[in-house]
């Protein structure tokens, strides 16, 4: 297996010092630009854009909607002789508003289609939680055993996180679709656990692997973070590890961070972290079999710490605790 090593040392400079990096040419006509984010725990998505062709282009993943982020996009597009209207696509690999969010405001600009992975595109209701996400997240956190003086702030991200309203796709894909975009060989590929209709994208002919936010460089996915399913998304998730493991030659493109190399090193590692946390789960209920959800999630290791998870980052500890343990529930699977 390939090490894992960085590809771009300016997305890997800033991605290091909280920064935003300038615009990049990833590969003839293949560009990766960052878009900003608010809140501070990530500064920038990647959004890629591709020059087909006939000299048109397609984006995927148009990140954060705000002023800045559309003006980064028709900057560059400004500076390969177009503009917003010479874009014929617009992917998504999932639906967070981090991700797809200018996605309106450049399909009214360029009239493109909007694509999404179908299972993707029929989700309903906020990308994080059910619909009628307070009441569904009150009943969860009293289920969780949730301190009541911490579960404000948890129904508070739901009700934050329902006001997103997704744009619906114009068309959708399936797994191993080839995208209609001249001079690419650009192929869905389903990879589910982080949403249920998650996205990467493979570039065979570029040796180039969209990941979104299934697979990243300087930290692990969160898990379960889309419309419910009947299936456990960490085994969804391990599956979809398993997929993009054999492009091994492939740079990987992520959602957020920076290039790189060692898809497969990187995409065990990421299997070992969310396995490693079922098994402090089996070891939590092993001492103490009648634990809430939110005693087993307090005894976990969490890269910020326990104590410092708020908001939507204790919605999500809560959230893939109790996904781990319906895995455990689930599977025999020797940890």
């Amino acid at each position: 297996m390939h090490p894992m090593h960085p590809t771009s040392s300016a997305q890997f400079e800033a991605s290091r010092s909280g920064t935003v990096p300038a615009p990049e040419q990833v590969r003839d006509d293949v560009w990766a630009v960052a878009q900003r984010m608010p809140g501070g725990h990530l500064p920038y998505s990647l959004l890629y854009l591709l020059r087909d062709s006939d000299r048109a282009f397609h984006v995927i993943d148009p990140g954060w909607d705000s002023d800045a982020n559309w003006d980064a996009l028709t900057a560059v597009l400004t500076s390969l002789d177009a503009s917003p209207a010479d874009v014929r696509s617009i992917t998504a690999t999932h639906l967070h508003p981090d991700h797809i969010g200018l996605a309106d405001r450049l399909r009214r600009a360029s009239g493109a289609p909007l694509q999404l992975h179908e299972t993707e595109a029929a989700a309903i209701g906020s990308p994080f939680v059910t619909p009628q996400a307070a009441e569904a997240v009150e009943r969860l956190v009293e289920t969780w055993g949730v301190p009541i003086e911490r579960r404000r702030e948890i129904v508070r991200v739901a009700d934050q996180a329902s006001r997103f309203v997704a744009p619906r796709a114009d068309r959708t894909l399936v797994d191993g679709e080839r995208l209609d975009i001249p001079g690419f060989d650009l192929r869905a590929l389903l990879t589910p656990g982080h949403t249920s209709g998650h996205l990467c994208l493979c570039e065979g002919a570029r040796r180039l692997l969209f990941t979104g936010d299934h697979l990243l460089p300087m930290m692990h996915a969160g898990l379960g973070l889309g419309a419910p399913t009947a299936s456990n998304p960490l085994a969804d998730y391990l599956w979809g590890l398993q997929r993009v493991s054999a492009f091994s030659d492939h740079e990987v493109l992520p959602g957020h961070g920076y290039r790189f190399r060692g898809v497969t090193v990187r995409a065990a590692a990421s299997a070992e972290h969310h396995l490693r946390r079922s098994r402090e789960v089996v070891a939590v209920l092993a001492d103490a079999p009648d634990s809430s959800n939110w005693e087993i999630a307090a005894r976990l290791t969490w890269t910020a710490g326990w104590q410092n998870l708020t908001d939507f980052f204790l919605y999500s500890a809560l959230a893939q605790t109790a996904m781990h343990r319906n895995y455990l529930e689930r599977t025999a699977e020797r940890l």
